[in-house]
C-alpha cells in the first residue's frame, strides 16, 4: 500500500528542489535543459551520441570491480551492452556508508533502475543503470556508523570503533577486525523476523576485515540489487581516472578553470535567490594531492604549493605528476561530476536534494570544458512502514504523515485522546461558558468607561489561558501515569521521524529487510516515480 504526499506539504523540502520540481524559468536558466521540457531527453542523447568515449576501457573496468562486488548475471550483461555505440548511462551516487548507509542510498539506486528503464522504452536504445560509489570521499565520520530499529523498535547508532587517521581516502581505509564484533552486536540487536539470518549472512559476508568501506558497500549493494542489475563503480581505480586525464591536464595546466566557472555561475545562482552549496575560493585546484593524507593544492604565479607540506611544483611537473601517478590525486567535488560524465556517456543524473543545489553551481563548468552536463533528476523520497508500525499508529490514531511531521512531539496529542472523555468535554463546555461571560463583561465594562477596554480584554484573555494550562498540566498527568503510551509514541518517532528528520536520511535498510526480506525492496521499486514530485509512504504487507 502507497500513500502520497506532495513535496510542498514537507518543512524538510527545500526552496529550491520545489521550484525544480516546478521548473521555474529561474531554476532552468541555470541548466542548460531541463528534464520536464519536452524533447529533453532526445536532445541529451543527441549531444552525448556526439562525444567520444573509451567504451571499451570503461566496460573492462566496470567488469573487473563487478565480479569482485559479487553482481549477478544480469549487471554483467549490462557493463556489455555499455560497449554499444548507441548505449547511455543514467547514473548517481552515494558515499559508501557503514552497512549500506541510510535509506536515501537505497532509494537513489531504485531511482536510476527505474529511470533507466524508462528512458530504453522511451529512447529505443541500451540504458545502463549505475550507481558511482564516492570511494574517494575522505570524511570518514559521515560514513562510520549506521543507524538501526532494536528489538524494542528504539533508535539505535553502532559505530565502528576508533578513528582513521585524518583526510584518507576510504578506498584506502580496510575495515580491519573491529567490524566483527560490530557485526555479532548488530545481529543481536535487530529484530527477529523471517528474514534475520539470511540478511546477517549476507552482511557478513559483504563486511569482512579485509575489505575497505567501498569495498565492503559495493558488496552489499551487490546483494541488495542483484536481481535489478545494477552496475556498480569504484572511481578510485587509476584506470577511470587515466580515461579523463584531458579534464585533469586542462585544470592543472590553465590554473583551475573549472573553479572560475563555478565561481560565476555560483553568481548567477545567488542572483536568483538561491543558496550556493558549494563554497569555492580562488587560489585553488579542484584536485587534492594524496601522500598519504590529503592536501590542498594552491595555485600561486610559479605554479603551485601543497597547502600543508609546503612542496612546491611548477604547471608542468604536477601535470606530468599526475599522468605517472593519478591516483596520488582525488578530485574535491566540484570535479567529481565533471570526472564522471567525461567517462560515461551519461544521459541522466539522479541527485539528492543538496546535490541538486550544487550541480546547480557547475552549469558553465560543463560547458567550458567540452562535457555534455546530464539531464539533472531528483530521486525518489520514500518513508517505509512496516506492518506494526501501521498497526500501531491506527490504534493511537495518528497518522504517518502527521507522525513524520512532528515526530515526538506528537505525543502530547497522543496522550490528550487517552484522557476520560468526560473530562475533556467539561474543559470544552468550560472555556465557551467562560468566554461567554466575559464577553459580556466586556461589553458593559465598554457601556460603563471605554478606557477600561484592554483591561477588560486582558482578563478574558487570562482567564482563558487558564484553559490551555489545565490541558498541559493534564497531558503531563496523563504521560506520567502511561508509560506505556509514552514508549509506543517513541516507537513510532524513532520508526517514522527519528532524530526529528525523515526516515530515509536516518535509519539503514536492515530492520525492514529482517522482516520483509527483499520483498520491502521491490514494494518500494514499485513506488518509485522519477516524474512525480511526491514523498510516498510504503506500507509493508504484513
Amino acid at each position: 500500500m502507497v500513500h502520497s504526499i506532495p513535496l510542498r506539504e514537507l518543512s524538510s523540502s527545500s526552496h529550491l528542489l520545489t521550484d525544480f520540481w516546478d521548473a521555474r524559468r529561474d531554476i532552468r536558466d541555470l541548466v542548460p535543459r531541463h528534464f520536464r521540457e519536452d524533447g529533453a531527453f532526445a536532445e541529451q542523447a543527441r549531444l552525448v551520441g556526439a562525444a567520444r568515449y573509451d567504451r571499451q576501457q570503461l566496460s573492462a573496468v566496470l567488469r573487473e570491480q563487478n565480479e569482485r562486488f559479487g553482481a549477478g548475471p544480469l549487471a554483467m550483461e549490462r557493463i556489455q551492452r555499455l560497449a554499444d555505440e548507441s548505449s547511455l548511462v543514467v547514473i548517481g551516487g552515494q558515499q559508501a556508508g557503514l552497512f549500506g548507509g541510510p535509506l536515501y542510498t537505497v532509494h537513489k539506486a531504485l531511482t536510476i533502475l527505474s529511470l533507466a528503464r524508462h528512458c530504453e522504452e522511451k529512447l529505443s536504445r541500451p540504458i545502463i543503470p549505475v550507481f558511482w560509489i564516492a570511494s574517494e570521499d575522505s570524511d570518514i565520520a559521515e560514513v562510520d556508523h549506521a543507524h538501526v530499529l532494536d528489538r524494542e523498535g528504539l533508535l539505535r547508532e553502532l559505530r565502528m570503533p576508533g578513528s582513521a587517521q585524518a583526510k584518507i581516502p576510504l578506498s584506502r581505509i580496510r575495515l580491519g577486525d573491529a567490524v566483527c564484533p560490530l557485526l555479532d552486536e548488530l545481529g543481536a540487536m535487530l529484530p527477529d523476523g523471517g528474514f534475520r539470518e539470511e540478511t546477517m549472512a549476507a552482511l557478513r559476508g559483504a563486511y569482512t576485515p579485509d575489505r575497505t568501506y567501498p569495498q565492503a558497500f559495493g558488496a552489499w549493494m551487490a546483494y541488495l540489487f542483484n536481481e535489478q542489475g545494477l552496475v556498480l563503480v569504484d572511481p578510485s581505480d587509476d584506470r577511470l581516472k587515466r580515461l579523463a586525464l584531458p579534464l585533469f591536464q586542462r585544470e592543472i595546466r590553465e590554473k583551475s578553470p573549472v573553479t572560475e566557472a563555478v565561481l560565476e555561475q555560483t553568481d548567477r545562482l545567488v542572483r536568483a535567490g538561491y543558496h550556493p552549496q558549494i563554497e569555492l575560493r580562488r587560489g585553488y585546484l579542484t584536485l587534492f594531492h594524496q601522500d598519504p593524507s590529503r592536501d590542498a593544492i594552491t595555485v600561486n604565479e610559479k605554479g603551485f604549493e601543497l597547502k600543508a607540506s609546503g612542496r612546491k611544483f611548477s604547471v608542468e611537473e604536477l601535470a606530468v605528476l599526475f599522468e605517472q601517478s593519478p591516483g596520488s590525486f582525488t578530485p574535491n567535488a566540484t570535479l567529481r561530476p565533471l570526472f564522471q560524465d567525461t567517462i560515461f556517456p551519461s544521459l541522466a543524473v539522479v541527485l539528492g536534494p543538496s546535490e541538486i543545489a550544487y550541480f546547480s553551481q557547475l552549469t558553465l563548468a560543463y560547458q567550458r570544458m567540452g562535457i555534455p552536463m546530464p539531464l539533472m533528476i531528483p530521486r525518489a523520497s520514500l518513508t517505509l512502514v512496516d506492518a506494526k508500525i501501521d498497526a500501531l499508529c491506527s490504534r493511537l490514531g495518528v497518522g504517518v504523515a502527521e507522525v513524520m511531521e512532528r515526530g515526538e512531539h506528537i505525543i502530547d496529542d497522543v496522550l490528550k485522546r487517552h484522557v476520560p472523555a468526560s473530562l475533556d468535554r467539561r474543559i470544552v463546555e468550560g472555556r465557551v461558558t467562560v468566554a461567554d461571560i466575559w464577553r459580556g463583561i466586556v461589553s458593559e465594562i465598554d457601556a460603563l468607561d471605554p478606557t477600561l477596554h484592554r483591561t477588560a480584554v486582558i482578563g478574558s484573555s487570562r482567564a482563558l489561558r487558564q484553559f490551555d494550562f489545565m490541558e498541559k498540566k493534564i497531558a503531563q498527568a496523563a504521560r506520567r501515569k502511561n508509560t506505556l503510551l509514552r514508549s509506543q509514541v517513541q516507537r513510532l518517532a524513532d520508526s517514522l521521524a527519528p532524530k526529528g528528520k525523515l526516515q530515509e536520511r536516518v535509519l539503514c535498510a536492515l530492520p525492514f529487510l529482517t522482516r520483509s526480506g527483499g520483498s520491502i525492496i521491490a514494494a518500494a521499486a514499485q513506488a518509485v516515480d522519477p516524474f512525480a514530485p511526491e514523498h510516498r509512504v510504503v506500507v509493508a504487507a504484513p
